[in-house]
């Protein structure tokens, strides 16, 4: 049963969907170390999004949605007055709504991952898309901070006959 990888062929930063400022180094499989950081009162939100993975011909057994990820966090109150989130979703048609694949909040120290979701083999792969969104809060005489990297976006699929239909 040969397994495919297949990553999305398109990105976006900002997401227009949920706005802010755009990430850093974003390819179609992730984004470099971005940070999203406030002194002071006020906020700020960095985002991007991942679209079009190719189709797979043959008999799909099964699909798999990964995503890997690096985190930290720093906060000057211990999280008082002040917030930090890192949000990984996905969607499984077109972007019309969206679930979540990994939400942190409150992140102060470095720990990375893969946030793995399994999907439906009658799942249409050219449907799914990955968003992600780094976001902090602060408050008057504090400071906050996210900085967050993806990478290796992907979907595997396992299949009987393995093929990548590449769609123009």
């Amino acid at each position: 049963m040969p397994l495919i990888t297949v990553n999305p062929t398109s990105n976006v930063t900002p997401d227009p969907g949920q706005g802010g400022l755009a990430v850093t180094g974003n390819i179609n499989t992730g984004h470099s170390s971005t940070t999203a950081s406030v002194v002071g009162a006020g906020g700020q939100t960095k985002t991007c999004k991942w679209t079009v993975f190719p189709s797979v011909g043959g008999q799909i057994l099964s699909v798999t949605l990964k995503v890997d990820w690096t985190q930290n966090g720093v906060t000057t109150d211990g999280f008082a007055l002040t917030a930090n989130q890192f949000l990984i979703e996905y969607s499984l048609n077109n972007g019309s709504s969206w679930n979540t694949l990994r939400n942190a909040a409150l992140i102060s120290s470095s720990s990375s991952g893969t946030a793995t979701q399994s999907l439906s083999n009658a799942q249409d792969l050219t449907q799914v898309q990955v968003r992600d969104k780094l976001s902090v809060t602060g408050d008057v005489g504090q400071s906050v901070s996210v900085t967050a990297s993806t990478s290796q976006i992907r979907l595997e699929v396992t299949t009987v006959d393995a093929q990548v239909i590449v769609m123009m």
